[in-house]
């Protein structure tokens, strides 16, 4: 790698004609080198960048969305639960309260008891009114008894399965709780996500910047550049026709444009130098 390669800044005065050429070169390089990077912000970084923001925001609404739901799911089922824990409640009440007065004959022999006495009075086989009036008791009280125990029994198939629905609901809450807590935290991270991309956004828009700025002082180093070819090209151009030049050396262009400086900026000049000024302003006049 020339030295011109390795800096980029030069005092373009003490370069060469082959100097140039390769600082040229790599400044086109440069300008090229930018131009890919600046397409590619705009054309690809951007657009890739805005696309998976917009893809974690659907995601972060489907999200909300679904989190809402189970929310009102949660509340629907707390109060399906609440409304089935207060029958459980009044159910255990009742079997509280009428376990404590259940009689303790056996529910068989309460059947063939009253099955006998409803013969009985049926068949009308009773010696008196007494003793018609003592069945019919003894059939209402054994029917009483049957009544209570049937309703003991239904309640409590009633209490296991109302037990069973409360468990499930139980189930159902914990696995929406679950997925809540599980949604809370991808929201969570999709936020993160979210404000990753923008601040890659901002930095990919600075060096956006930062290319374009590099690009114009590229651009104009090398219209200097061009500008410094232009005037040792017509140096050279004076110096073949009318002297003879010997491709390569550039000496003479140096000496005469350190004579012109020195001379603008009022120095004393030598004769060798005024003679280079002096055949320069013959050759613009021609």
């Amino acid at each position: 790698m020339s030295s011109v390669d390795q800096n980029p800044v030069h005092d373009l005065e003490s370069l060469n004609w082959d100097d140039l050429l390769t600082l040229k070169r790599s400044q086109l390089n440069q300008i090229k080198d930018l131009t890919d990077k600046i397409i590619d912000i705009e054309k690809n970084r951007f657009r890739l960048i805005n696309e998976n923001i917009q893809q974690e925001k659907n995601k972060l609404v489907n999200m909300t969305t679904r989190l809402a739901q189970i929310r009102t799911e949660m509340n629907s089922n707390n109060s399906q639960l609440l409304t089935i824990s207060e029958k459980i409640s009044k159910s255990k009440n009742f079997v509280s309260i009428m376990g404590n007065r259940l009689p303790s004959d056996n529910e068989v022999d309460l059947v063939r008891i009253l099955e006998s006495s409803q013969k009985l009075v049926d068949e009308k086989r009773y010696k008196n009114e007494r003793q018609k009036n003592e069945a019919l008791s003894v059939m209402n009280d054994a029917s009483m008894k049957l009544e209570a125990i049937k309703a003991i029994r239904t309640v409590n198939e009633q209490l296991i399965d109302l037990k069973a629905q409360a468990e499930e609901i139980k189930k159902i809450l914990k696995t929406l709780e679950n997925e809540g807590t599980s949604l809370q935290t991808q929201i969570a991270d999709t936020h993160n996500k979210i404000d990753k991309l923008f601040v890659s956004k901002r930095q990919q828009a600075a060096e956006h910047q930062s290319c374009l700025k590099d690009y114009d002082e590229f651009l104009s180093a090398l219209d200097s550049v061009n500008s410094r070819l232009d005037a040792m090209a017509q140096w050279r151009k004076r110096q073949r026709q009318e002297y003879g030049y010997r491709p390569g050396d550039d000496a003479l262009f140096k000496v005469k444009e350190s004579a012109k400086k020195k001379f603008e900026a009022g120095a004393k000049l030598s004769f060798e130098e005024l003679k280079l000024l002096y055949d320069e302003d013959k050759s613009s006049e021609g």
